[in-house]
C-alpha cells in the first residue's frame, strides 16, 4: 500500500492508502461495458421493435415475440450480455461516486461489497428468468 496526500477531492488534506494499480483493470472494463451497452442495446432494440415490423400490421404478442422464437439462443445470450453490460457499469459508477465522496477505507470496502453482492443477486435473478424464458 502506498500512502498518498489527497487534497482536491476533499475540504481538508487527508493521507489515505491507496493499492498499486487498482484502479486500471475496473477504470478498462468501465469502458468496456459502456461499448457492450451501445452494442447489445441496439441489438436487443432491433430484435425487440424494428425486425420485421410494418406499419400496416397491428403490432401483438405473437409479432413482437417472434424474433426471440427465431433467434433464441443469439436473443438470450445478447440479453444477458446486456444485463451483465448494465449492471457491471451502473454499479461500477456508483461505486466511483461514492469513493469520490469518501476516503475512509472501512466505508469504502464496505460499499464494495455490498455492490458486488446486489451485483450478483441481480445477475442470478436475471439470470434465472433468462433461463425459464428461453
Amino acid at each position: 500500500m502506498v500512502q498518498r496526500e489527497i487534497s482536491t477531492v476533499t475540504s481538508r488534506a487527508q493521507t489515505i492508502q491507496v493499492a498499486r494499480n487498482s484502479g486500471t483493470l475496473l477504470w478498462i472494463l468501465q469502458r468496456l461495458t459502456s461499448y457492450g451497452l451501445i452494442l447489445f442495446l441496439g441489438v436487443h432494440l432491433y430484435f425487440t421493435y424494428f425486425a420485421r415490423l410494418s406499419a400496416t400490421t397491428p403490432l401483438t404478442f405473437e409479432i413482437f415475440n417472434r424474433p426471440f422464437n427465431a433467434y433464441t439462443f443469439i436473443y438470450a445470450l445478447n440479453e444477458a450480455l446486456l444485463l451483465v453490460c448494465a449492471l457491471f457499469h451502473g454499479l461500477n459508477g456508483l461505486r466511483n461516486i461514492i469513493y469520490d465522496w469518501t476516503t475512509n477505507a472501512g466505508l469504502r470496502r464496505a460499499v464494495s461489497v455490498i455492490l458486488v453482492l446486489v451485483g450478483l443477486g441481480f445477475a442470478i435473478y436475471g439470470g434465472m428468468i433468462l433461463w425459464l424464458v428461453a
